[in-house]
């Protein structure tokens, strides 16, 4: 299977969104993958410039989101939600056209 596909030959796309818990002013947030992908596309994801965050300073410096399995993870401050959202699917296009066939 190519790294970045899931088990049908298709990219692998997002498949919802659920928040875990809050601590403070963040939320874990997480989204659901439609495969588990490989370590390359993993790699590619998590490291993606996708552009600059708005909001505080911690959040703007801070590190990017986690893949776990067939998931990826997050603390994004309550107030940042849209913009976590279009910066994971924007890091999930780049994973996909790089690791795709």
């Amino acid at each position: 299977m190519t790294d970045g596909l899931d088990g049908t030959g298709a990219a692998i796309t997002l498949t919802g969104r659920t928040t875990a818990k809050e601590i403070g002013a963040r939320v874990e947030v997480e989204w659901g993958l439609s495969a588990t992908p490989g370590l390359e596309w993993v790699e590619v994801f998590q490291f993606a410039e996708v552009g600059g965050r708005g909001g505080p300073v911690d959040w703007r410096e801070g590190g990017g989101p986690d893949v776990v399995g067939a998931t990826v993870r997050w603390f994004v401050p309550t107030a940042e939600l849209d913009g976590a959202d279009r910066e994971v699917a924007l890091r999930l296009d780049v994973a996909n056209r790089r690791c795709g066939p």
